[in-house]
């Protein structure tokens, strides 16, 4: 992840434990798999080039669902914990977002998960794109998943506890300093209709919230506490989650697009 690669390689051990394994992380990637599978993605006998795979549980549900997928991460120790984690015959890659072009991405289908693309600027996540779309061909699928400019839970969290100035931090075109295993990371937040904009080469095919109703991950030790109320939450999230006018107020919202 260039410039911030050391906060994750610092957080790679315990990233299954505190999100890929947490009740919070798990219920959110079922939303994400729920709408992978509403749109066909990937095509049938696509190949799959992911973007930030971190430890690799993606590619593991892709792999066991034989699909090829290069995964790929640019933090070595995230893909050091994928290699020795996961299936050995998934093919895992350090590879940094500015190496992300035709030279290196293999598969018609490119997916990337729970803000990952986060890290790049308004400036940076377009000059990606732009690569990308160089590098697909007409018919391929791009499916990412980003965090938006308002989280609703979030929100509703720091009321409930008196934190009204933090209410609205994802609003800026700024990076956000978030903590990260005891480092800040700069996080950029972008809204579904930049990222629309910045895919003037494809059709959106889908574009649903990711966790309206559920909480962000990091809530996990308070909704620990409360597992009748995370699993009302869920419940509401299959009903309140088809909206796709929430993707802007969620924790992150699903985009899958067609390059024209």
């Amino acid at each position: 992840m260039g410039r911030q690669q050391a906060p994750f390689d610092q957080a790679a051990s315990a990233y299954d434990e505190t999100f890929t394994d947490s009740t919070i992380g798990k219920e959110q990637r079922k939303r994400v798999y729920h709408w992978l599978n509403q749109a066909n993605f990937p095509k049938k006998g696509q190949r799959i080039f992911e973007i930030n795979c971190g430890t690799g549980a993606d590619a593991a549900y892709f792999h066991q669902k034989g699909i090829k997928i290069k995964a790929t991460d640019g933090s070595p120790e995230m893909i050091e914990v994928a290699r020795s984690s996961r299936d050995q015959a998934i093919d895992f890659s350090v590879l940094d977002f500015s190496k992300v072009d035709q030279t290196t991405i293999i598969g018609e289908a490119i997916f990337s998960n729970f803000g990952g693309l986060n890290c790049l600027s308004e400036i940076e996540l377009k000059q990606l794109f732009q690569r990308i779309s160089v590098a697909q061909n007409s018919g391929d699928l791009l499916a990412v998943v980003i965090m938006p400019r308002f989280c609703f839970m979030e929100g509703l969290y720091f009321f409930t506890r008196l934190k009204w100035s933090k209410l609205f931090r994802r609003n800026t075109s700024k990076g956000l300093p978030v903590n990260v295993d005891g480092k800040d990371v700069l996080t950029y937040y972008h809204s579904p209709r930049a990222v629309q904009k910045m895919l003037p080469d494809y059709s959106i095919q889908l574009k649903k919230p990711v966790a309206i109703c559920l909480p962000p991950s990091y809530l996990e030790p308070f909704f620990a506490k409360r597992p009748r109320f995370l699993k009302l939450l869920s419940a509401l999230e299959k009903n309140l989650g088809r909206i796709s006018l929430f993707s802007g107020w969620s924790d992150h919202y699903i985009l899958i697009a067609e390059k024209k």
